[in-house]
C-alpha cells in the first residue's frame, strides 16, 4: 500500500492544480468464494449465493495531466438458506428445520486512476491498485415449532453445527468506466470492476453519482 501511495504522487508530481471529487455509487457484483458449511448430521451442505447487489462510496482527486488518485469503499452481503418440514414431536405445532448461511464482505480499494476525454462532457475512466477486503462468515441451523391455530406462537431451538469465521486479505483490483458531465459539477458513470485476493475474486458493475469540487 506505501509503494502504491508513493507511485501516485510521483505520477501527478508533475501538476499542482487537482480538483477533488467524491460520489456514491450502486450496482451489482458475481464473487467466487469457497465459504461453505456442511451438516453432517442432516447431510445438508449450505452456500452463500454468489450474486448480490453493492453499495459503495468514493473520493479522488483528478489533476491537470489527467492523472488521479482514488480512495474508495465497498460493501455487500452474500447468503443462502434452505428449509424442510418434518413430522412434529410437539403435539399443535409444525416443525420446520432451516438451514442458513451468510457472508459480509467490506472492502477498501486504493487506486491511481486516469481520465481520457472523449467529448466535451464525457471522460473515459480506468484505474490499478489495491485492496483490503474483510470477510464475516456465519452459518447456523435451528428447528421453528410454529403452532397450527396461531402462527403468532413460535419456537425457536438452535442446533448444532453452524460456523463463525473472520478472514481479512490484501489484493489487486482493476476497473475501466465512463464519465458523463450531465449538470455543472454533477456528473453520471457506469463502472466495471474486476478483483483478486487469496480467499476470493469477482466482478462488479456498478452506476454512480458524483460532484466535482
Amino acid at each position: 500500500m506505501r509503494k502504491l501511495a508513493l507511485l501516485s504522487l510521483a505520477l501527478l508530481s508533475g501538476s499542482v492544480s487537482a480538483t477533488p471529487y467524491m460520489g456514491l455509487e450502486y450496482g451489482a457484483t458475481s464473487v467466487k468464494h469457497d465459504y461453505q458449511t456442511h451438516f453432517s448430521e442432516d447431510k445438508k451442505t449450505v452456500v452463500p449465493s454468489k450474486s448480490a447487489s453493492v453499495l459503495g462510496g468514493f473520493i479522488g482527486y483528478k489533476t491537470e495531466n489527467n492523472y488521479g488518485l482514488e480512495l474508495g469503499y465497498k460493501q455487500f452481503g452474500l447468503d443462502a438458506e434452505s428449509s424442510q418440514l418434518l413430522q412434529s414431536d410437539k403435539p399443535g405445532f409444525v416443525l420446520e428445520r432451516e438451514w442458513e448461511s451468510d457472508l459480509s464482505v467490506k472492502q477498501i480499494s486504493l487506486k491511481p486512476v486516469y481520465f481520457y476525454s472523449l467529448s466535451e462532457n464525457i471522460q473515459f475512466k480506468s484505474g490499478l491498485g489495491l485492496t483490503y477486503s474483510h470477510y464475516e462468515y456465519n452459518s447456523s441451523s435451528y428447528d421453528e415449532y410454529e403452532h397450527v391455530l396461531n402462527d403468532d406462537i413460535e419456537i425457536n431451538l438452535p442446533r448444532s453445527g453452524g460456523e463463525s469465521k473472520k478472514d481479512s486479505a490484501f489484493g489487486l483490483v482493476a476497473s475501466v468506466g465512463v464519465d458523463y458531465n450531465f449538470y455543472r459539477n454533477i456528473h453520471i458513470g457506469a463502472v466495471m470492476e474486476y478483483y483478486v485476493d487469496n480467499i476470493a475474486n469477482g466482478g462488479n458493475i456498478t452506476v454512480n453519482t458524483s460532484y466535482f469540487f
